[in-house]
């Protein structure tokens, strides 16, 4: 009597399970019952919910009375938890102490908490990218604070910017950067190293730190072409005056507000769009650059791109030679004493293997007595490395109009003449017609109130043949710039 007592209560507390959780199931609503893992033996609660299946209507929840020792008595195994109704396929629960009681509050401050689960480790792939100019390959910077800057981005990128897996080279230290850190390096990345080519020895010029992470930017000079709103010129200058006007540029006379000193700032007419036009225009900035300091050479200080127009800082001169600014007529003495400066300044191009093919009074400055030959926007090399342009054809001889450039720096030498022999006639040279072919064949009218000496040796720099043209060198040893010596060194 007493086993068939106990049979009939494990019955009642059997069916009693099975109705408390289909009545669970209907307060939730549809509860998704899938096991996180598949074992070989099925849940008791998955059991209990087949066993039940054919039962009649569950009693309300109100008729359950449960007892403290009858959930004590019950096995473990047979409990429900609570973790079967809401775990999920994609979150692992973590093992917890023996359930207690619902009723069993008493320990419940001694009760261990359960521990966090880790997160799952998924491999995930990189969508991807849009041809848009970017690389997916990883960039190894070289200075440690581009990899602090690529590292804070990396770990602030949307899930759009993933990592994708890719085959480790042994040694090298790989780094997935997103679009918007390769955006953020082009705008603190240095501008390029260009090298110039009127050094010489410009080897160590060519090597480039930047050059990997160089290519997935912009092209030359990315973050200086473009106005953002503040100008250099604006900033560090005060304008004074305009004092040059000319075809491809214009000069203003411009105070620095950090010195307090006059210079010369030199700007291009138009904008420069493309990169050839920017490359040509920085063609007399690396002339001058590469010559260094000279006596007889316009100082340069400085150069910048801005709103892609060139800016060009240079010293201040009193003004040029040109005969439509300074109208007093020189005497021979005045033109010898120009002379023997510029061919010091011509030979000390040379010696450089320079070429600067726009001799003419226009270009030719004085400070302070001094005279200085400026503007070499047609400087050239003469071993014609580089590509030759022509000057003011009036100047010009009649082999380079003919396109022979053999000897360039004998260009120098006729233009120098033909210059010379402008400012002692003090009237423009003909533009074109029989005078202007005269000069060219080396005919020169004679100058009534001048030397033979002086007249002779216009002759000889404006010789048609150019092997028979002194060098700057020879030109400095004539002896007709001894009395020109002697002057200066009674000064």
């Amino acid at each position: 009597m007493k086993r068939k007592s106990q049979r009939i209560q494990t019955k009642s507390n059997t069916k009693m399970k099975g109705s408390l959780a289909r009545h669970i199931t209907v307060q939730l609503g549809q509860v998704a019952l899938m096991p996180l893992q598949q074992q070989q033996d099925s849940s008791p609660f998955q059991n209990l919910l087949d066993t039940d299946s054919d039962k009649q209507h569950f009693p309300s929840t109100s008729s359950l009375d449960f007892d403290a020792a009858d959930a004590n008595i019950t096995d473990e195994k047979d409990f429900i938890l609570s973790q079967d109704f809401f775990c999920t396929p994609d979150y692992i629960t973590p093992d917890a102490p023996a359930v207690l009681s619902s009723l069993d509050c008493k320990n419940e401050e001694h009760v261990p908490c359960p521990k966090s689960p880790e997160k799952i480790k998924t491999v995930r792939s990189k969508r991807q990218r849009r041809a848009d100019g970017i690389s997916e390959t990883s960039f190894n910077f070289g200075i440690s604070a581009l990899q602090e800057m690529s590292e804070l981005v990396v770990d602030n990128s949307t899930s759009n910017d993933i990592q994708t897996a890719k085959p480790h080279e042994p040694g090298k230290i790989q780094r997935y950067v997103s679009q918007s850190a390769v955006a953020l390096r082009c705008r603190v990345m240095p501008p390029p190293c260009i090298k110039n080519p009127y050094l010489k020895d410009a080897s160590i010029l060519e090597i480039d730190p930047f050059n990997n992470q160089r290519s997935k930017c912009a092209d030359l000079f990315p973050g200086v072409i473009g106005g953002d709103g503040l100008s250099r010129y604006r900033t560090d200058f005060q304008e004074i005056e305009k004092i040059g006007d000319g075809n491809f540029s214009c000069v203003f006379k411009a105070v620095k507000r950090i010195d307090g000193c006059m210079y010369a700032v030199k700007c291009s007419t138009r904008q420069l769009h493309k990169d050839a036009e920017r490359r040509k225009a920085l063609m007399e900035v690396q002339a001058l650059a590469a010559l260094g300091s000279h006596e007889n050479i316009v100082g340069y200080y400085s150069c910048w791109f801005e709103d892609e127009k060139l800016y060009i800082q240079m010293e201040l001169c009193d003004h040029s030679l040109s005969l439509n600014k300074f109208s007093n007529l020189i005497t021979e003495a005045e033109v010898l004493e120009a002379m023997h400066q510029i061919a010091k300044a011509l030979q000390f191009i040379h010696e450089r293997g320079i070429a600067h093919l726009d001799v003419k009074p226009d270009n030719i400055y004085v400070k302070n007595g001094i005279y200085k030959l400026g503007d070499f926007g047609c400087a050239t090399l003469l071993d014609r490395s580089l590509p030759i342009e022509e000057g003011d054809a009036r100047y010009m001889p009649q082999e380079i109009l003919n396109d022979n450039y053999d000897c360039l720096e004998k260009v120098d030498i006729f233009a120098l003449g033909i210059t010379m022999y402008e400012l002692v006639r003090g009237s423009a040279l003909p533009q074109s017609g029989t005078q202007f072919s005269n000069l060219k064949e080396g005919k020169v009218p004679l100058l009534p109130g001048h030397s033979l000496q002086f007249q002779n040796l216009l002759k000889v720099m404006m010789d048609p043949e150019p092997t028979r043209r002194p060098s700057a060198k020879e030109l400095l040893e004539n002896p007709i710039f001894n009395r020109v010596r002697k002057a200066a060194k009674d000064k």
